[in-house]
């Protein structure tokens, strides 16, 4: 086999050497053209990217006191560099003693994407952060505020405390991207400033599948993935294509961590900008949307040849288990069903409906098309948050009254200290809603996640329970009065059919 190469390689030489000098020329000029398009992203785009500082209170030996975030999950990069603050080591143990907490910094780029001051970069970078710095390329430092955040999808938009005009980033069209294209990384990586790189799109579409401290998925679809060298301090950051405009926010990298491996090997992942630019203008308006991972409950089988025959399905995937909490189970689906279709799209594999699933969002209604028994059959589902059952609350016992009234469409858990600290709820009883489904007659009367019911006309309520007991006395076309607390206020909402 070394020897076929060795030859190969001297054909290659030959083959050079016998080029007319007009074509060497020519290749010259090509790779000179490209070094210049390189050399001109770097002078204009570079400005815009802003490397990033925070501070922020940690427990001492959580062992989540890196700065980089989830990303990366290394053990221990304090050897890079000093913590970011401003007190003594002698002032740090005391206050260590006192509240066992210590400030930590933290850094990592974002992009200026308008000119007065908004900046997008991941949420990770930004996440519990007390203050927040942005340095610019002149060296100039600004303050700046968290403005809104997307948790699931790792996306932050900050707003710089200036009247200053600031040079911006231009977006591009990452649906345009091929694998193979040259891709430029911008950011400051171990806090080296303004750092460019260079690589190709490895792939697209990939699913980001990561897993917190609890054990629940994190999934971030249609990421993509490069070669080109990122490293710790460059999330947030800018992915430019060819032209310079933004493709992608540079995210994460793959490694095997717990062998010490603290820098970039060649497997790079970045948030496609069309992802982000339809959420853009919401974060930049202070929408906080939380950590709320959306699942159906089921465990998928591939249908191959013999199973095909035997269920007379030419293609589908085969749920295997139904977890009895997951809306699956609510919704009626059974083991021995075969998917054909989400939300009319066709079903291939087990992977495909994992990352149709992550690209929604927690309360959006789903339609599974089934067949069970030979006999094809559409299921609506609510998706929930991960763990949990969709709860679909109908109105009045009777068949004919379910039809006759829409569903309100929430999903409601009991509260737990877990959700009272998540949403500051101060109340020691009631139940919280976790999903909202889009369009329905909650989304309509503005209840939101994280609202705390406390009573349905006007009885009070305890627990689940006694929510789908009132519930089931009320009229959704009459209208239903909630007593609700939403960030310490009690508020009356009523929720009705009615447009």
């Amino acid at each position: 086999m070394k020897s076929i190469k060795i030859l190969l390689i001297g054909a290659a030489l030959l083959s050079v050497a016998a080029l007319p000098v007009s074509a060497k020329i020519q290749a010259g000029n090509e790779v000179k053209a490209l070094q210049n398009n390189l050399r001109e992203i770097a002078k204009l785009a570079s400005p815009a990217v802003v490397y990033i500082t925070t501070e922020r209170k940690v427990k001492v030996g959580n062992g989540n006191d890196n700065g980089f975030g989830f990303d990366f999950g290394m053990p221990d990069l304090k050897k890079y560099f000093k913590r970011y603050d401003k007190d003594s080591e002698d002032e740090d143990n005391e206050g260590s003693r006192n509240n066992n907490e210590r400030k930590m910094g933290g850094i990592g780029s974002g992009m200026i994407v308008t000119e007065d001051g908004f900046i997008l970069t991941n949420y990770h970078v930004v996440e519990d952060a007390t203050s927040v710095k942005v340095i610019l390329t002149n060296d100039k430092k600004y303050d700046a505020e968290v403005k809104g955040y997307d948790v699931r999808h790792d996306m932050a938009v900050l707003k710089i405390k200036s009247s200053d005009k600031f040079p911006a980033v231009e977006l591009g069209d990452s649906d345009k991207l091929m694998v193979g294209d040259i891709v430029i990384a911008v950011g400051n990586p171990f806090g080296y400033e303004n750092t460019v790189t260079m690589g190709i799109v490895s792939a697209k579409g990939r699913l980001f599948d990561n897993m917190d401290i609890e054990g629940i998925p994190k999934r971030i679809p249609h990421v993509i993935q490069t070669d080109a060298p990122i490293n710790p301090g460059n999330s947030g950051g800018p992915l430019f294509n060819i032209e310079g405009e933004v493709v992608g926010v540079n995210m994460a990298i793959a490694g095997n961590f717990s062998m010490g491996s603290v820098g970039n090997m060649g497997v790079g992942f970045a948030i496609p900008i069309n992802d982000v630019k339809v959420k853009l203008k919401e974060l930049k308006e202070g929408r906080k949307n939380k950590d709320e991972t959306p699942w159906v409950g089921v465990r998928l089988q591939e249908v191959d040849e013999k199973l095909s025959k035997k269920l007379k399905v030419d293609s589908g995937v085969l749920i295997t288990e139904v977890d009895e909490n997951g809306p699956g189970k609510e919704a009626g689906l059974k083991s021995g069903d075969v998917i054909l279709q989400f939300d009319g799209k066709e079903v291939k594999s087990p992977k495909n409906i994992i990352e149709m699933v992550a690209s929604r969002e927690v309360g959006e209604v789903v339609i599974f098309k089934i067949v069970r028994d030979g006999k094809e059959k559409e299921i609506k589902i609510i998706l929930a948050p991960w763990g949990e059952k969709s709860l679909t609350v109908k109105n009045g016992n009777s068949e004919d009254k379910e039809r006759k009234n829409k569903d309100v469409g929430i999903t409601v858990k009991n509260l737990s200290e877990l959700l009272a600290k998540k949403f500051g709820i101060k109340a020691d009883k009631g139940v919280v809603i976790a999903a909202v489904e889009k369009n329905s007659p909650a989304d309509k009367s503005e209840l939101q996640v994280g609202d705390l019911i406390k009573e349905v006309d006007k009885k009070v309520i305890k627990d689940r329970d006694d929510f789908e007991k009132t519930m089931n006395t009320s009229d959704l076309k009459e209208g239903i009065l909630f007593l609700v607390e939403r960030s310490g206020n009690s508020i009356f909402v009523v929720i009705s059919s009615e447009k």
